[in-house]
């Protein structure tokens, strides 16, 4: 018997169709692109078990007839293409007629269809490689129903994700569709409840439909005052909505961009996004940017990887240099038009957390640091166990820049960054907490909003658990939105809690660092929210407390982020530098 065969079309179409369906979202975008290439101004969508027991796409679209219903399950079968240059000139979102035989050959599917004005619909069955069809009633437009999703192939199930993270993206697809498509309708249920309801925008002004359904996708929060971008080039169409330079979240996950209508990932465009906002960007904040790029269909290639979501643009500088520019004037003309205000300072939110002491107006050291008394110098030698950097004893000499505190120790010169020294400190005991079983809360005097994209919502929302354990409360609230009713005990500013939410939804993106790196983005924020920042006034005694606590942390050279905490120049480092032949004796 020969070593090479070939594979029968079970195995092989079972393969194939890993690179097309590869979850729940995957088979759900392919359905909404095959309604909107129907020319559907109404798509409704359903699914339980989170799209792996049902998922039901309805539209109506132009619909099928009889012979077009027996074909569509067929591999490589499609109404988008008939030769290989038409690719050139290709409107459509699918053309590969991969989708559906994918869908079919890793589920059990229904497509019932009917022409707008026929007298009877049709139905096609496929089920363990058998097809089946028949007369139905009809109903003008399309019903596409999967059940069983990955049956036969139950190894991919393994891959899958928590329910909650995958609704969460099933949410994702549909609101990327409803921002491409303004003038289309989305309805959404889930286990039997609506999710999301996107009604038609039809203002007559195509960039105000397009703004309205941003806002409905969005939230307030981040659509708010975003800069308006409309502009027509040869052969280029770039209508964009952009963060303006005082209101970004600190998330990179609000970021969409379209080519002719559909969802890419692009590593040109996010350059470009980012090139425009140089350095004028604020540290650790992200611009929300909804980009919707109409390009001739032969200056880019959509067809790089069979999901469809690569793509490449035959003219990369140009692409880049349109979108960087028409941003980068945006930004210009709104700091030009800003008026100058003064914003007053946040209010406390906590209701039953101890007064917080203040250091220089801002800073923040815990109850702990107060308690202790320390006296000129805080030791004349090192006790057991103590890291090798702490060398007694330490004279204080003061701060540099209101940012580094200077001490002299035993001879030579030691340095402290108060920010990050203080953010180690805090850091630790957080952790500490919750390795104890749980941060201490406190509840707020009043929830704190959030208005996020329902996908979003619905990925904190499934991490409301882990978010307790390090000292968060959450609860849906409305449409678009959150309630955060309780937050660490270290925690005192509301504008600081949205910060550190919108931190949670960029760490719950990344599938690699969903659980360690989430709990260690989540406390090292909240401890550098909370520490003493640079530029803060701090007295002598408060210096030497932030030393002593420095040196019980585990890891006092570096704060939670990487960043050096100390700089320590010995006696003979000092002797060398001064170009002496040694140190002078003490």
């Amino acid at each position: 018997m020969p070593i090479i065969q070939k594979l029968t079309e079970e195995v092989f179409s079972r393969i194939a169709a890993g690179e097309v369906v590869e979850r729940p979202a995957a088979l759900l975008k392919e359905l909404i692109e095959n309604s909107l290439d129907a020319q559907a101004t109404r798509i409704d969508i359903e699914v339980t078990g989170a799209g792996k027991t049902t998922l039901r796409v309805s539209d109506d679209g132009c619909g099928m007839d009889a012979e077009d219903v027996k074909m569509c399950l067929e591999r490589h079968a499609t109404s988008k293409i008939a030769a290989f240059e038409d690719l050139d000139t290709l409107h459509t979102f699918g053309f590969r007629g991969e989708a559906l035989y994918a869908i079919a050959a890793v589920s059990k599917i229904t497509i019932t269809s009917a022409r707008k004005d026929a007298k009877t619909g049709w139905r096609v069955t496929s089920e363990g490689g058998k097809l089946t069809n028949g007369p139905a009633p009809a109903v003008p437009g399309t019903t596409v129903f999967v059940k069983d999703l990955f049956y036969n192939t139950p190894a991919r199930l393994e891959f899958l994700k928590s329910d909650g993270s995958e609704r969460s993206r099933l949410t994702a697809v549909i609101e990327e569709a409803a921002l491409a498509n303004p003038a289309v309708r989305f309805t959404y249920k889930s286990e039997g409840r609506q999710i999301l309801r996107f009604e038609p925008e039809d203002s007559g002004d195509v960039f105000q439909d397009f703004d309205m359904r941003a806002a409905a996708v969005l939230g307030d929060d981040l659509a708010g005052g975003l800069l308006p971008i409309d502009v027509e080039r040869p052969g280029v169409r770039v209508r964009m909505l952009v963060s303006p330079l005082d209101k970004m979240p600190s998330s990179r996950s609000f970021q969409y961009f379209f080519v002719n209508k559909r969802p890419v990932s692009s590593k040109i465009l996010q350059t470009a996004l980012y090139k425009a906002y140089g350095d004028h960007r604020p540290a650790g904040k992200q611009p929300v940017c909804v980009a919707l790029l109409e390009l001739n269909p032969d200056a880019f290639d959509a067809n790089v990887h069979p999901g469809k979501r690569e793509v490449r643009f035959k003219k990369d500088g140009e692409m880049f240099e349109i979108v960087s520019g028409l941003v980068a004037s945006a930004l210009a003309k709104a700091k030009a038009a800003a008026p100058i205000t003064i914003e007053p300072a946040p209010a406390a939110v906590v209701a039953d957390a101890p007064e917080p002491f203040y250091l220089g107006g801002r800073g923040f050291i815990p109850e702990e640091f107060q308690q202790l008394k320390l006296g000129a110098a805080v030791a004349l030698a090192a006790p057991e166990g103590a890291p090798a950097w702490y060398t007694p004893p330490f004279r204080y000499l003061g701060q540099i820049e209101r940012s580094y505190m200077l001490f002299e120790a035993n001879g030579g010169l030691f340095i402290l960054d108060q920010h990050a020294a203080a953010e180690r400190v805090l850091y630790e005991k957080l952790l500490g907490e919750i390795e104890s079983g749980g941060a201490k809360s406190q509840t707020l005097m009043l929830p704190v909003p959030i208005d996020l994209p329902a996908s979003a919502v619905r990925a904190v929302l499934d991490k409301a658990d882990r978010l307790h354990k390090i000292g968060f409360e959450v609860a849906a609230f409305g449409k678009n939105g959150l309630h955060v009713t309780a937050v660490p005990s270290l925690f005192y500013r509301a504008d600081e809690v949205k910060k550190l939410v919108h931190r949670v939804v960029d760490a719950l993106s990344d599938p690699i660092a969903e659980a360690e790196q989430l709990r260690h983005d989540a406390i090292a924020t909240i401890a550098c929210k909370a520490a003493v920042k640079s530029h803060d006034r701090l007295g002598e005694d408060e210096a030497y407390k932030l030393l002593d606590a420095l040196k019980d942390c585990k890891d006092g050279s570096a704060c939670p982020h990487g960043r050096r905490a100390m700089l320590a120049l010995n006696r003979d480092e000092l002797a060398r530098r001064f170009q002496r032949p040694g140190a002078v004796p003490l």
